[in-house]
């Protein structure tokens, strides 16, 4: 079985090592951002839906150490074949940067190397290789792939604040919806939640709901669910699920944040769930009414949310 290196959101590696392993796969190695899995052919022709990317390991070597000298002494057995590109990454202090990983690494392999260290852009027509030193080894991996896993093809028009996909489909395991179920996204945004929660529970039912005509327009381009104009006033008690990732941070003062909460609770089923992407403002506002089952601290974009599941 070929290794693997799938690449995560901050935060979420324990979540995708238990979809990974749910899905007959081993998971060999969990760090930050990345598990490293023995993998059958079907985890590359069905690639877990929490993976911000994944990549087929070529070569493994130890890691070189902090300083150049130990970076250049490197001897890698894989090789690339036509135009490629390379991108690094590195735990802990180094004499050296990400673009010297890079440069190193792409000599090495051979072929027809674009770096990216003057900031030029690769061709479009290219290899992509990866390469982690997570501290005990130098990982050389190439994607299988055109594009990126969270680029994900029915997405074809976001607003501003539209959810990283991965992260939606953590949100929606972590919503446990069962089929028949009414699940509800009271912020829909361009859909991506609720897009990437029927790709996992495909029979229950899905509304998106959006103040935002422009919102609900870009919702009804990527997926055929329904979604409206308007708020969820008149769903008093009918939500088996809300999943939901509010506005917050610049976007809302946290002091607007109390209103939802007791929408949420109004529109909730006696037994309901409700699974929110909130800042660490927000969660701090939730009330003695609310019970927090489980957290997950993350870090995309530069933010650093948190996704709860509440009742």
């Amino acid at each position: 079985m070929p290794l693997v290196l799938v690449r995560t959101v901050s935060g979420l590696e324990g979540l995708a090592a238990e979809e990974i392993a749910a899905a007959g796969h081993r998971v060999v190695d969990v760090s930050k951002r990345q598990l490293v899995v023995e993998a059958s052919d079907e985890l590359l022709s069905r690639p877990p839906r929490l993976a911000d990317d994944l990549f087929v390991v070529r070569d493994a070597v130890p890691d070189p150490g902090r300083t150049k000298a130990g970076l250049q002494s490197v001897a890698l057995s894989a090789q690339a074949a036509g135009p490629f590109a390379v991108s690094a990454s590195f735990v802990g202090e180094r004499n050296f940067n990400r673009y010297d990983v890079e440069d190193q690494v792409g000599a090495a392999l051979g072929g027809v190397y674009h770096s990216r260290r003057d900031g030029a852009r690769p061709p479009a027509q290219r290899s992509e290789w990866r390469v982690v030193l997570d501290g005990k080894t130098m990982w050389i991996a190439e994607r299988p792939y055109e594009a990126p896993l969270h680029r994900r093809a029915w997405r074809q028009r976001t607003v501003v604040g539209s959810l990283h996909p991965p992260v939606a489909a953590a949100m929606a395991k972590l919503a446990r919806i069962d089929a028949g179920m009414r699940v509800v996204d009271p912020f829909c945004g361009a859909g991506t939640l609720l897009v990437e929660a029927q790709a996992i529970a495909p029979d229950a039912q899905y509304l998106g709901i959006d103040r935002r005509p422009e919102a609900v327009a870009a919702a009804r381009a990527n997926s055929a669910l329904r979604f409206r104009v308007g708020d969820a006033a008149r769903l008093i008690g009918t939500a088996d699920r809300i999943l939901t990732n509010p506005p917050w941070g610049v976007r809302l003062g946290v002091g607007d944040f109390m209103p939802y909460l007791r929408a949420w609770r109004r529109v909730l089923a006696p037994d309901g769930l409700v699974v929110a992407l909130l800042s660490q403002e927000q969660t701090a506002l939730l009330s003695p009414d609310w019970t927090v089952h489980e957290a997950y601290d993350l870090s995309v974009a530069g933010q650093h949310p948190r996704i709860v599941g509440l009742d």
